[in-house]
């Protein structure tokens, strides 16, 4: 489980430090926040080990999925341990992006 500073303010792009189960840290640009099946969870995109002296190329790049709440004014993220639940989530957001690309491609056809 990871902790952020503050909720991000408005027109921000929020980026993270998180800290792995093996005490590595990495830094994490807020992509997108959202609701499944009772839970609320953070779309994340990993950009560099902290420290690195280069970010990573754009196919380097990986997604993050963690679960997120609210303490106060902080933001927690924690791992999804569960599989079927990791899975699920997963299947949600691929849908979603699909659905978004699918939308985008319509709208440039008009």
């Amino acid at each position: 489980m990871s902790e952020a500073p503050q909720v991000p303010a408005e027109g921000a792009v929020p980026v993270f430090v998180l800290e792995g189960e093996d005490g590595h840290s990495y830094e994490c640009e807020f992509l997108d926040r959202f609701d499944f099946e009772e839970n609320e969870y953070a779309l994340l995109l990993k950009l560099a080990e902290e420290g690195a002296e280069e970010e990573l190329d754009e196919e380097d790049q990986t997604l993050v999925i963690m679960r997120v709440f609210e303490r106060g004014t902080d933001l927690i993220f924690q791992t999804i341990d569960n599989d079927e639940e990791f899975n699920k989530v997963v299947a949600f957001v691929e849908a979603k992006v699909e659905a978004e690309r699918a939308a985008m491609e319509a709208e440039g056809q008009n």
